[in-house]
């Protein structure tokens, strides 16, 4: 049986509290192991934080969806927001080996998404971006 549940919230900052507050009672609801929860929320932190901070560069008003969905033992977190045309994946992988003084600055959180997922993809629907993130979960 397929579980779905989402939340749309505001591209500021301060609606990132709604966020976690979705997924605590969303991982609740579905009986979701505390390190899920949390990975989860480390995701869809990274990702809210850079869409607002970067996707909307003339600070114009906009939206972030967010549809969570389990069906066969797979999580499916899809990521949809209304900003400038962006595919996180074009990210180069975040060289970890070097020191950390040496490094380019990004892509550290794309890189944790992929280590902590099992795939990522990305498309752009009309005037929105949707990362879905998939994770077996059994």
């Amino acid at each position: 049986m397929k579980k779905i549940k989402s939340i749309r919230v505001a591209n500021n900052q301060t609606e990132l509290d709604k966020i976690v507050d979705f997924v605590e009672t969303t991982g609740g609801e579905w009986s979701f192991n505390a390190r899920l929860s949390g990975e989860i929320n480390l995701m869809l932190e990274e990702l809210f934080i850079n869409t607002v901070s970067y996707g909307y560069p003339d600070q114009s008003e906009g939206s972030v969806e967010i549809k969570l969905s389990v069906s066969d033992g797979e999580l499916a977190i899809e990521f949809s927001d209304d900003g400038e045309e962006f595919d996180p994946l074009s990210i180069a992988a975040a060289d970890t080996g070097l020191d950390i003084m040496h490094r380019k600055i990004g892509g550290l959180g794309m890189h944790l998404i992929r280590q902590i997922s099992d795939s990522v993809e990305y498309k752009r629907n009309g005037n929105f971006n949707t990362l879905i993130i998939r994770k077996k979960i059994n």
